[in-house]
């Protein structure tokens, strides 16, 4: 009997070499996907740790340090902004008098 199997050569391939599995259940609709998910992201919210009080952070203690950082990124980025578009708010507006 064990000759049989080792026969066949289609019995003994290697995984690397096998066919991917096929499923004959056609993908759920898109609908039914979204509907699943929101229920999934629901029940996720209502598991995950709730602030104890006003102010307690949601996030654990070690994000504080990248927080950090990108909300100073970000605060230099604005005021960057804000001092390109005031000079040219400025300098339109000076253009309109001549000396």
């Amino acid at each position: 009997m064990l000759d049989n199997i080792s026969n066949h050569s289609n019995l003994a391939q290697p995984a690397t070499m096998a066919l991917p599995v096929r499923h004959n259940v056609p993908p759920l609709p898109h609908s039914v996907q979204e509907h699943l998910g929101r229920l999934l992201r629901a029940d996720y919210y209502e598991r995950a740790d709730k602030p104890r009080y006003l102010g307690d952070p949601a996030l654990p203690l070690e994000f504080d340090p990248y927080l950090y950082r990108l909300e100073q990124k970000e605060r230099a980025l604005r005021v960057m902004r804000v001092r390109e578009q005031g000079t040219q708010a400025v300098a339109e507006a000076l253009a309109g008098f001549t000396c």
